[in-house]
């Protein structure tokens, strides 16, 4: 049976709060600069990170039961485990703004194993050498 229009109306606006509220909270974790770049992505790509945002930021993140700080490190455990380069370095400086020290950090990585941790630890390091540069830089800008 197709969903009534005005059902349909509904879901929508429903689906824009959501989405409104992940992407506030992504860019509390994240930066501005980040809600940004993913933006700017192909019309091809937005539905994936529209579900991405609604479902994992507005609808996981914001659940009650676990801090910010704690998500952050399993995040950083599994996705070190399921070998996501890219989304763990994005996770490190994440988990710095959620209030994860570097050695919290590189602790997370040895829940997946020696040669996972080897990875993760490589890729936490380059990511916080980015964090540590752009602080640098940011202060250079302030004075």
């Amino acid at each position: 049976m197709p969903t009534e229009h005005a059902d349909r109306a509904a879901i929508e606006r429903a689906q824009d709060v959501l989405y409104d509220e992940g992407t506030k909270l992504r860019q509390e974790v994240f930066g501005p600069q980040y809600i940004s770049q993913s933006k700017s992505l192909p019309d091809f790509l937005q539905p994936v990170q529209t579900m991405a945002v609604t479902a994992g930021w507005s609808l996981c993140w914001s659940r009650p039961g676990l801090d910010r700080k704690t998500r952050s490190m399993l995040c950083l455990a599994m996705l070190a485990v399921m070998g996501h380069e890219k989304e763990l370095a994005v996770h490190v400086r994440g988990a710095i703004s959620n209030g994860c020290s570097q050695e919290e950090i590189r602790e997370t990585a040895v829940y997946g194993g020696v040669p996972c941790a080897a990875r993760a630890t490589r890729i936490a390091w380059d990511a916080l050498q980015e964090v540590d540069d752009g602080d640098a830089l940011q202060k250079q800008i302030q004075e």
